[in-house]
């Protein structure tokens, strides 16, 4: 009984929970890693083949590959003179004209190779010395191929082609054959070209054709057969056969070194029965290749680079040797990072671990498949800047989504809730409320006054100061209305006031009354519920508090689609993000609906002018002086939504921009806990932060991405698709966000998944200007405070979108990006251009967002209200019994 009674501890203590999830996720990771090697069984081989196509070893450059030493040759000749007794070339440049007269020495014929590009001057002078070469060692040749998919490349014309075929026929003995070598394919296009050569030699290579291994031989048949039915009489010869064991997958033709064995033991077989005469592609890997051909391009040989094996001729293959190796790390990295998050994160219950768990699986398997990706044998230097571009933007991915996963698994299976201390204050402790004004519709600041005089308490006073509003008529209505509602309500107007909000509030705080407890403030446009001080006073009980924050809220949200989106997406923030972060007293202070202790106030130095969201800074450095703070989720206030997209956009701009100025000035205590934060805190504020962060990195890959799409489109054989782990982390982010809206959403905000979907589209349509707001914020400091207008008139259509201007235009280069690599590359078959693609389809779908908030935004028909008459406050309502006020605190 005792045992159990332990065991249950342990249990509900999170360890044994935390334990179940991490082994259920090592052990899925590792299985992961193990389920990619399985047995291939191909016929056994020899060794031997018909013939192989060569380019010297070690040619790892290329400045390599310009001139090859007699040396050289010689020792490769050495070597494939066990295997073939057949070779063809490529080039008579840099030093490969020394083939024939080495090869003799080993038995060798030579099938001599004259390199056709698109310099025409440079082609009489290759072809000229491919002759000499032929004559000059006749009887070690014999073929010559004029031409390697020349055609194919486009470099030059058809008729360009059969002249130099032609000329080199007339130059040599009929002994020599004489042909160009193309794609079974181009043959087809071009058989013009069949009349000008003694043989025709195409290339079968079903990996560039997407076709997968097991359906190889029976392609590689269908086109021979092919050819042969279409020049009947006429003799043939395959060029190239042969398989990657490295590079991108195309359509179904995956490049692996277990396939390149698998497709060479089978042809051979199938050659050897056929009769067929063939050249396997190739004797050597060429890593210089990878700058013309992709990375796919070096790895073609039966040999790597320094002339080693790649594979077994007999027996079974293996599809992932090196399995062993990742599941080592696939169970060590989940276990290290499982333990280092789970065991920080709040106890939650088992379901909450093992999603959590999950996340950590599935992030460290995503980095060891880019490491995987990454493992070229041949890795170039633009290999290496390619992968440290790509690393930060990963490692920021993997991070986002992590700290996602830990406010989801916490909000929605957290065990524990923070215990907030409330108590009536025995006397009502003085209040004074501050409204700063800037340029406010009078009528609109009457009734945030109108409802402060309604307040169900007795000591406080309120202070409304206008601030270097320009238009006398705007602001002397509420002072008159100031005067009307008695002596506890005073008003102030200041021009030239320096400071921004943060000014105008250290200037309010001059005014306050000598006795004054707390500090509260609310925006102009606020009204509040008459229960307010009574119902968050209380959580003043304990002197640590130095801060109560009520949500914001909205009055609005019903007026229109734009409105309502806006107001969704807010909610998202107050009833899911600051609630969590209350349970690590992080919260992110906002300045309305906040009330401080003054003397905690001054002790911090009051408002900082410096910064333009100068609430959270407060809250900030109010953390770093040892308060803590209250947040009470529930709404006793409520003020107008932005009425137009301008507006929405320049106060999520502000709050960014505020951000990376507190990020920069506090770095010490974020970073590096260098005050008093404690390290809940500072996670949580560099996770409220991070997400932002991510799209201003984000619009700088939507930018590379659309430069690097026009560069594969205009030039595809020097611009290949960048490596999968680049889209796959864009997807795996954006999938991340929006399951989390849509999972905490219907649960903690009680708005179902139409809320979540429009919550989701609203702030969408604020990715670039979050972006632009964080590039902003860290390269520069001192951008003046952004306004949030209250009670605009509505945009016109084309104003909203003449406002989007940017979106709009990124939107359209997404699409034609879209279009282009549809159409133009074929990307609907390639699986890693098709990811590209979704990830370009994903990228823009913020910029889509906005364009649906313009124009809702411009349709909304909200009017202004009238400002005639200012009405009077009404009278205040009845005090709620004290019983009613226990049961609330």
């Amino acid at each position: 009984m005792v045992t159990l009674r332990r065991l249950l501890n342990r249990w509900n203590s999170g360890r044994a929970r935390i334990a179940l999830a991490l082994v259920f996720v090592v052990a899925a990771s590792m299985l992961f890693w193990a389920s990619r090697d399985y047995a291939v069984i191909a016929p056994d081989w020899d060794g031997q083949v018909r013939g192989l196509s060569y380019s010297p070893s070690h040619l790892f450059t290329e400045k390599d590959h310009r001139h090859v030493s007699p040396e050289r040759i010689d020792r490769d000749m050495a070597q494939l003179s066990q295997l073939t007794g057949h070779i063809r070339t490529y080039t008579v440049s840099g030093g490969l004209d020394r083939v024939p007269e080495i090869a003799r020495r080993y038995g060798l014929t030579v099938s001599l190779g004259i390199w056709i590009g698109t310099d025409l001057e440079a082609n009489e002078k290759e072809v000229d010395k491919g002759i000499r070469v032929a004559l000059a060692n006749r009887r070690v040749i014999d073929r010559v191929f004029v031409g390697n998919e020349a055609i194919l490349r486009g470099d030059v014309t058809a008729e360009q082609l059969n002249g130099y075929i032609e000329k080199v026929r007339a130059a040599l003995p009929s002994r020599i054959k004489v042909t160009t070598a193309e794609p079974w394919s181009t043959w087809l296009l071009n058989p013009e070209i069949a009349e000008h050569v003694d043989l025709i030699a195409i290339h079968l290579l079903p990996y560039w054709e997407g076709i997968s291994v097991r359906d190889s031989l029976v392609f590689v048949q269908h086109a021979f057969q092919h050819v042969q039915d279409e020049f009947p009489g006429k003799p043939i010869i395959i060029g190239e056969a042969g398989w990657p064991s490295e590079g991108r997958t195309k359509r179904n033709a995956e490049a692996s070194l277990a396939n390149e064995a698998f497709f060479i033991r089978a042809f051979v077989q199938l050659a050897m029965q056929k009769g067929w005469d063939y050249y396997l592609i190739e004797a050597y890997d060429q890593p210089w290749k990878g700058g013309s051909e992709g990375a796919v391009g070096a790895y073609w040989g039966m040999f790597d680079a320094t002339g080693a094996p790649k594979f077994p001729f007999t027996g079974m293959l293996r599809t992932f040797p090196e399995w062993r190796t990742y599941a080592v790390f696939a169970g060590i990295l989940p276990l290290i990072l499982g333990l280092l998050i789970l065991g920080r994160m709040p106890r939650v219950r088992q379901p909450g671990y093992i999603v959590m768990g999950g996340l950590v699986a599935a992030v460290t398997t995503g980095l060891l498949v880019l490491v995987d990706a990454s493992s070229l044998e041949y890795i170039e230097v633009g290999d290496i800047a390619m992968i440290a571009a790509m690393a930060p933007l990963v490692l920021l991915a993997s991070i986002v989504i992590l700290t996602e996963g830990v406010e989801l698994a916490s909000s929605l299976w957290r065990v524990e809730r923070r215990r907030m201390i409330a108590a009536i204050p025995e006397n009502a402790p003085r209040v004074s409320i501050h409204v700063p004004c800037y340029n406010e519709p009078p009528e609109m600041v009457a009734e945030t006054l109108n409802a402060l005089a309604r307040l169900d308490y007795d000591n406080f006073e309120v202070i409304v100061l206008d601030n270097n509003t320009p238009d006398e008529e705007t602001w002397r209505p509420v002072e008159e209305h100031c005067a009307r509602l008695g002596p506890r309500f005073r008003f102030a107007h200041i021009d030239k006031l320096k400071g921004f909000k943060a000014g105008a509030l250290n200037e309010t705080l001059k005014m306050t009354d000598p006795e004054t407890v707390y500090i509260a403030v609310i925006d102009s446009d606020y009204q509040v519920a008459p229960y307010w001080l009574r119902r968050a006073l209380p959580f003043f009980a304990s002197d640590q508090i130095a801060l109560v924050q009520g949500p914001q809220d909205y009055r609005d949200g019903h007026e229109s689609l734009f409105k309502a989106m806006a107001f969704e997406e807010y909610r998202g923030f107050f009833q899911i993000g600051m609630v969590e972060r209350n349970e690590h007293d992080a919260i992110i202070q906002h300045g309305t609906m906040m009330i401080v202790r003054k003397k905690a106030l001054e002790e911090v130095g009051g408002w900082s002018p410096w910064c333009i969201t100068e609430d959270t800074e407060l809250g900030l450095k109010l953390f770093e002086s040892g308060y803590s703070a209250a947040y009470i989720p529930e709404s006793m206030g409520r003020g107008l939504i932005p009425d137009t997209l301008g507006a929405f956009m320049g106060q999520r701009y502000r709050w960014v921009y505020g951000a990376m100025q507190i990020m920069k000035r506090h770095k010490g205590a974020i970073f590096m806990g260098t005050k008093g934060l404690s390290w809940a805190q500072r996670y949580q504020f560099l996770s409220g932060w991070l997400p932002w962060i991510s799209d201003g990195l984000g619009m700088i890959v939507t930018l590379a991405a659309l430069v690097w799409t026009l560069l594969m489109t205009v030039a595809p054989r020097y611009f290949d698709v960048p490596m999968s782990a680049l889209s796959a982390a864009a997807l795996a982010l954006f999938l991340a966000k929006t399951l989390k809206t849509l999972l905490l959403y219907p649960q903690k905000v009680r708005s179902g998944v139409k809320g979540a979907l429009m919550a989701s589209i609203a702030g969408l349509s604020l990715t670039h200007t979050v972006a632009k707001a964080v590039i902003a914020g860290i390269f520069t400091s001192k951008k003046p405070f952004l306004r949030t207008p209250k009670c605009e008139d509505q945009a016109a259509v084309s104003q909203a979108l003449r406002l989007a201007w940017q979106e709009t235009t990124l939107l359209s280069l997404c699409a034609l990006a879209l279009l282009a690599m549809a159409f133009l590359n074929g990307g609907l078959q390639d699986p890693a251009e098709s990811l590209w693609m979704l990830m370009l389809a994903v990228q823009s779908l913020p910029y889509a967002a906005t364009v649906v908030t313009a124009i809702l935004s411009a349709m909304a028909n909200s009017k202004r209200p009238s400002a005639a008459v200012l009405p009077l406050p009404a009278p205040p309502s009845p005090q709620p019994p004290p019983e009613a006020l226990s049961r609330a605190a």
